[in-house]
């Protein structure tokens, strides 16, 4: 059945509305060649090296009776047709791309030897020359408007919207043939776009590019002007920037594209390049960008050649910022972006966020008073459970920790912590001092008049072994905040100003996170500060001063342990919250680290005095644990023994005594036997 002869029904996808536009291509081009051979201007010239038959090209194109006003029909049917239909692609982007009617069909054209590869033939012998498969501008303009030549040159000048947001492209090698010789070509991304096919975006910016949720939590956020096409969002952290961007487009009819702008400008695309390209995307999806430049770590005036490019485009595009990141001066006076500043959420702020997106106010209050997430991670877990939430945040927060801190795992509880009693109830004051933190210095409002209301920074300090780590990780389990370790052999750094820059972004991720944060042998980062003599002496007091106001400012909690107490700074006296001294256990303890130090499976002689043991040597319980294991050793390689004996456990008790820097004498041994 002829197609002009189709009732007007709408189109039933994007297939069949490409299958007709390209019917009428064929009658188009039949009717051009005609034209050529009969006006003479067509060479059948074998020796010119067509080795295809013109009428097989005829008859492959023209399947309908010759009528000269066929084409015609043809493209009136499709018109009518499609406005009945839902938009179909192709007249989608050309409304995006804000294409008149002969450049969408240029378009169309353009793109019809990727869609189907017998245009390669067509195209090449309605120009004449079997090396030319792409159309030519000179054949779009036979094909469209060929009464008209200047004026159709103009559509596909650099500048015009076709090869300005780059829909089309002259086809590489044919740049210094004259403009109307000169083949034009497609990528992929637009023949995949003209399809209604789903592919992603184009290949050079996948690595930067993702589409982003317009969910829409209701937070109290403000709202950006609908009649700028280019703005700038400058605030610190997450303040809700994607949030109120994606209610922008949303508002706009668009969807929302957001760009990694680190990796976009590390991407070896130059500034006018990547702002095309992203033009392009968002004109594709219909979306409007949003540009993250919150991370991005340029040579200076990068970013703002970047902001100068994509606002040229006339895309609308909002870019996020840190404060004052951006030098105005660098825009010039085309680049005018309208200009946002949000304030840096409290967490009181947080919270409230926190209640709208999850209901359980428990959780909500814990979550926005231990973790700094703020608007846009938050939406991400709308309507989610607080134990959903509460899994996802800790998975997040795991993601992004530097690799300085390392998860200390909460595998020890309170009754196996051998210490005072006095000990255990500064650990508990601890630990409800950091759970409740929300309650006190939030819903209280202690934190409003006094900072250090909120402070939770305290130092564990006595012998090494006598669990100030196990204690740390009992505080930190029973307050339900994870415990990180900090490797403070990666915190030093030989240039200046580069430890600064370690702790800065050592207790920035702590406190996004929302984890406690442990130091061990804290005095060597927080030594005290010396008599300048030197330079290695001002620069490492100026870092011990940023270290303490660091520490001051920080939300969330720290413990440090320290064998040397006495060697740290005295400034760090009044900041801490809590102080523990922990004690060589007494004697009745030793009793119970060394019952604890075994297995109830390990083989041990009934006849070992435990008491006496406990009695005599005066051993920390890491020592203890790490006697055992040595005894356990050299009872497994002793073959005249199957057991742990007395001897076993007094040589391991000896390599210990070993380790403190001291020779063991008989008089170590009191009523035992010195081993050999």
């Amino acid at each position: 059945m002829r197609l002009d002869a189709l009732s007007l029904q709408p189109f039933a996808d994007a297939g069949q509305h490409l299958a007709a536009e390209l019917r009428w291509l064929d009658g188009r081009l039949a009717a051009h060649v005609r034209r050529l051979r009969e006006e003479g201007r067509y060479n059948d010239d074998p020796m010119r090296g067509l080795y295809v038959r013109g009428e097989d090209v005829l008859g492959d194109l023209d399947r309908h009776p010759a009528s000269p006003t066929l084409p015609d029909r043809l493209r009136a049917t499709i018109d009518a047709r499609a406005e009945l239909s839902p938009v179909p692609p192709l007249a989608r982007i050309a409304r995006a791309a804000r294409l008149n009617p002969i450049a969408q069909r240029a378009l169309l054209i353009v793109a019809a030897p990727a869609l189907d590869r017998r245009y390669r033939t067509a195209f090449a012998f309605a120009q004449n020359d079997v090396a030319r498969g792409w159309p030519t501008i000179d054949l779009l303009i036979e094909l469209l408007c060929p009464d008209d030549r200047l004026a159709a040159l103009a559509m596909f000048a650099p500048s015009a919207s076709l090869r300005a947001q780059a829909l089309i492209h002259v086809v590489a090698g044919e740049e210094d043939r004259p403009l109307a010789d000169r083949a034009l070509g497609i990528d992929d991304r637009v023949v995949h776009a003209l399809a209604g096919l789903s592919a992603g975006p184009d290949h050079r910016l996948a690595p930067f590019v993702t589409p982003a949720p317009l969910l829409d939590p209701g937070f109290m956020l403000p709202a950006l002007p609908m009649a700028a096409q280019l703005i700038v969002v400058e605030g610190d952290g997450d303040a809700g920037q994607r949030t109120i961007a994606a209610r922008w487009a949303r508002e706009m009819g668009r969807s929302l594209l957001t760009i990694d702008g680190a990796t976009a400008l590390a991407s070896g695309l130059t500034p006018a390049r990547l702002a095309q390209l992203l033009a392009r995307e968002a004109t594709l999806d219909e979306a409007a960008l949003f540009v993250d430049m919150r991370d991005a770590d340029q040579p200076p005036g990068a970013v703002e050649e970047t902001m100068v490019a994509i606002g040229g485009t006339g895309v609308p595009t909002v870019i996020a910022v840190g404060r004052n990141a951006i030098d105005g001066r660098r825009l010039g006076t085309a680049c005018r972006p309208v200009h946002v500043a949000l304030d840096t959420p409290a967490p009181a702020r947080r919270v409230t966020w926190w209640r709208h997106a999850i209901g359980d106010s428990g959780a909500a209050d814990r979550l926005g008073w231990s973790t700094r997430l703020g608007a846009d991670a938050i939406a991400a877990h709308h309507g989610a459970s607080a134990t959903e939430a509460s899994a996802a945040v800790a998975t997040h927060a795991a993601r992004r920790l530097p690799p300085v801190m390392r998860h200390v795992t909460a595998r020890w509880r309170r009754d196996e912590l051998i210490v005072s009693d006095a000990v255990l109830r500064q650990l508990d004051a601890l630990a409800a001092f950091a759970a409740h933190r929300p309650r006190v210095i939030g819903d209280w409002g202690f934190g409003a008049g006094a900072s250090e209301a909120g402070r939770c920074l305290a130092l564990l300090s006595g012998p090494s072994g006598t669990g100030k780590t196990m204690g740390a990780s009992i505080v930190a389990a029973a307050a339900g905040i994870p415990l990180y370790r900090v490797n403070l052999a990666t915190v030093f750094d030989k240039y200046i100003g580069g430890t600064e820059k370690q702790i800065d972004r050592l207790f920035g991720a702590a406190a996004d996170a929302g984890v406690a944060l442990l130091f061990d042998e804290a005095d060597v980062l927080f030594g005290a500060r010396t008599e300048v003599r030197d330079s290695h002496d001002r620069y490492a007091n100026l870092s011990t001063a940023y270290i303490l106001q660091r520490v001051e400012e920080h939300e969330g909690l720290v413990l440090l342990s320290s064998n040397l107490p006495a060697n740290m700074d005295d400034a760090f006296a009044r900041r801490l919250s809590h102080t523990i001294s922990f004690a060589l256990p007494d004697a009745s303890q030793r009793r119970r680290l060394w019952a604890r130090a075994f297995p109830a499976t390990a083989p041990l002689d009934p006849m070992i005095d435990w008491e006496e043991i406990a009695e005599t040597f005066e051993l920390s319980g890491g020592h203890i644990r790490n006697a055992a294991i040595g005894a356990a050793y050299l009872a497994a390689a002793d073959a005249d023994t199957d057991g742990i004996r007395l001897d076993h456990v007094l040589r391991a008790v000896a390599r210990e005594l070993e380790k403190t820097g001291r020779t063991p004498i008989a008089a170590d041994f009191g009523r035992l036997a010195l081993p050999d």
